[in-house]
C-alpha cells in the first residue's frame, strides 16, 4: 500500500490543489453535450451495418432456441450476443435500442476519461481529454456510432483502470477487464497491461486483480460446458480467432506478428519509467493491431489511453488546455466540412459511389433535418442496399413458412423478414473462410433444408454442387435488385395450388 500512495502523490496533490473548480465542472458537461450532438446523426441511420444484422440475427435464433456457437456460429466471445439477446427479448430487433445503449457507452467512457485524466495530469488537462474522447467516439468513419464490440471493450477497460489505480479496487478491475475479454478477446491485452503494472508498482493489487480475472475465466468456461457449448465455443471463438491472425500477419507462418510481438516487448521495455496511460497505449494499439487488418472500430480500443496520454502531455500547460475546448471542436467540424466537400467533388466529376455519400455523412443529416431530403433518399445515401434488402425481406413475407437460406453477405434479410437461418451461418462470406462453413451451405440446398433461398449475383463463395440441388429442389420466385429469390419445389406447388383453388372460388362466387 505504501508503494502505491507513494506512486500516487503527485497526482494527488495536483487533484487537491485544483480541488473541482465550477469552470471544470461546466466543461465535462460541455465535453458530454458536444459528444451526443456529435453522434446525432447514429440515431437515425437505417439497418445498414452487416456487424449489427449479424448480432441481430444471430438473437433472433437465440430466442428460438439456437445455442450460441452449436448451433448458429459467431466468431466473438458471448458478451455482445448476451447483450442483443437481451434487446431482442425486451424490444425485438431494435436498432435505436442498440444505438442508445452504445451512445450510454461512449458518454460514460467521456466521464471515465475526465476522471483518469483528472487523477494523472489534475483538472485543468481534464477536459480537453475528456472532449477529445468524446469526438473520436463519434467519428463515422471509426465506426463508434454502431453497435460492435470495441465500443464496450473501451468502457469496461477504462472502468477497470479507473478501479484499480484511482479507487484501489482491484477484485473490481479484474471483474471490469473480464467484462472487456467478454466482448472481444483483444481486451486481454488491456487486462495485461494493467496487470504487468500492478506487478511492478502494486503487487499487492496484483494478486486479487489477477485471481478475480481467472476466477471469472473459469465460471464462464464452467457454465459454458454445462450448457454443452464449451468445445464449439473455444472453436469459434478461440481457434477461429488464432487463425484468422495467422490469415492476416503472413499466412502459415505468421512473420509479421512475430515482427510486432518483438516491438512490443521492446517498447515496453522503453516505457517502464513512464505513466501508465502511455503503457496502456501502447498495448491497446497492439490490441487493434494483432488482427493484421484495418477497420474503423477496431481503433476504439486505443480512444481513451490516447486522450489520457494527451492530458499527461498537457498537464503544464493550461492556457492550451483552455484553448482546446474551443479548437477541438472547431477542428472537428472543419474536418467534417472537409470529408463533405470531397464526397460532393467525386459526385460532381462523375464518381460517384457509396463512400463517395458517406463522406457526407453530416451534411445528408442536415439535408433530412430540415427536409430537403426524405428518408428513403437519405437511407440509400447511406447504403444502397438498405432499400434492396428492406424490399427483398417484404417479398418473402407471403412466401410459404420455412427457414431461410441468405446466400450473401446480407444478414439484416434474416432480421426484416423474421426468418430463421437454415444454417449455422449467418453470412455466406467470411475470409478466412469458417472451416466447413461452404460445405454447410451446399449441403442445406443439395437436401432442400431450407423453405427460401435468397442469391446473390455473383454468389459468393461459389454454388459449386449447390447449384444443381436449387435448380432440381427449387423454382425461382422472383428476380430483381441483383437477387433471385427461390422457394422450395414442393411449397411452390402446394402455392401454386392454393391460387389456383382460391381463383376457381371466386370465379363461381361471381
Amino acid at each position: 500500500m505504501v508503494e502505491l500512495r507513494r506512486l500516487k502523490a503527485p497526482w494527488r496533490e495536483g487533484a487537491r490543489k485544483n480541488a473541482r473548480p465550477l469552470q471544470h465542472e461546466l466543461a465535462i458537461l460541455f465535453a458530454l453535450l458536444v459528444s451526443l450532438v456529435w453522434r446525432l446523426p447514429s440515431f437515425f441511420e437505417p439497418p445498414w451495418v452487416n456487424d449489427e444484422g449479424t448480432y441481430f440475427a444471430v438473437a433472433q435464433a437465440m430466442a428460438h432456441g439456437y445455442r450460441l456457437y452449436r448451433d448458429v456460429w459467431e466468431n466473438k466471445p458471448p458478451g455482445l450476443y448476451l447483450l442483443y439477446s437481451a434487446v431482442y427479448h425486451l424490444i425485438g430487433p431494435s436498432l435505436l435500442s442498440i444505438r442508445l445503449i452504445t451512445t450510454t457507452a461512449a458518454l460514460i467512457g467521456v466521464v471515465l476519461t475526465f476522471l483518469l485524466a483528472r487523477h494523472f495530469a489534475g483538472s485543468r488537462a481534464a477536459p480537453p481529454a475528456a472532449l477529445l474522447a468524446g469526438l473520436l467516439l463519434g467519428v463515422p468513419f471509426l465506426e463508434g456510432t454502431t453497435g460492435n464490440a470495441e465500443i464496450f471493450v473501451s468502457l469496461f477497460t477504462a472502468l477497470g483502470v479507473y478501479c484499480a489505480l484511482v479507487r484501489e479496487k482491484p477484485m473490481v478491475a479484474g471483474l471490469a477487464l473480464l467484462c472487456a475479454v467478454l466482448f472481444k478477446s483483444v481486451g486481454v491485452f488491456d487486462a495485461c497491461a494493467l496487470g504487468l503494472w500492478l506487478l511492478i508498482h502494486a503487487r499487492h493489487m496484483f494478486r486479487p486483480y489477477a485471481f478475480t480475472f481467472s476466477l471469472g475465466i473459469a465460471l464462464v468456461l464452467a457454465l459454458a460446458w454445462v450448457s454443452g457449448i464449451l468445445s464449439p465455443m473455444i472453436s469459434d471463438a478461440l481457434v477461429y480467432a488464432v487463425g484468422y491472425v495467422g490469415y492476416a500477419n503472413g499466412g502459415g507462418i505468421p512473420w509479421v506478428l512475430l515482427f510486432k510481438a518483438t516491438a512490443l516487448v521492446a517498447l515496453t521495455v522503453a516505457l517502464g519509467r513512464a505513466p501508465f496511460p502511455f503503457l496502456w497505449l501502447l498495448y491497446a494499439a497492439a490490441g487493434a493491431a494483432v488482427g493484421g487488418r484495418f477497420f474503423g472500430h477496431y481503433t476504439l480500443q486505443c480512444v481513451i489511453p490516447l486522450s489520457v496520454s494527451m492530458a499527461i502531455l498537457l498537464k503544464d500547460r493550461a492556457r492550451l488546455s483552455n484553448r482546446l475546448l474551443v479548437l477541438l471542436p472547431g477542428g472537428f467540424l472543419v474536418l467534417a466540412l472537409a470529408s463533405a466537400a470531397a464526397g460532393v467533388t467525386l459526385e460532381a466529376t462523375g464518381r460517384s459511389s457509396i463512400f463517395s455519400r458517406r463522406l457526407q455523412w453530416y451534411t445528408n443529416f442536415v439535408r433530412l433535418a430540415t427536409g430537403s431530403e426524405s428518408y428513403a433518399t437519405y437511407r440509400d445515401q447511406i447504403d444502397d442496399r438498405v432499400g434492396r434488402n428492406e424490399r427483398i425481406a417484404q417479398s418473402l413475407v407471403g412466401l410459404p413458412a420455412g427457414r431461410l437460406l441468405v446466400w450473401g453477405n446480407d444478414p439484416w434479410i434474416y432480421v426484416l423478414s423474421r426468418r430463421l437461418p437454415a444454417t449455422a451461418y449467418t453470412s455466406a462470406v467470411r475470409q478466412p473462410e469458417v472451416p466447413g462453413e461452404t460445405a454447410a451451405l451446399r449441403r442445406a440446398v443439395l437436401s432442400a433444408t431450407p423453405g427460401v433461398v435468397v442469391v446473390f449475383r455473383p454468389a459468393a463463395p461459389p454454388l459449386g454442387a449447390a447449384a444443381a440441388g436449387l435448380a432440381r429442389n427449387y423454382r425461382p420466385r422472383q428476380s430483381s435488385d441483383g437477387a433471385t429469390v427461390y422457394v422450395a419445389a414442393g411449397s411452390a406447388g402446394r402455392d401454386r395450388l392454393s391460387a389456383i383453388v382460391t381463383a376457381s372460388a371466386r370465379s363461381g362466387t361471381r
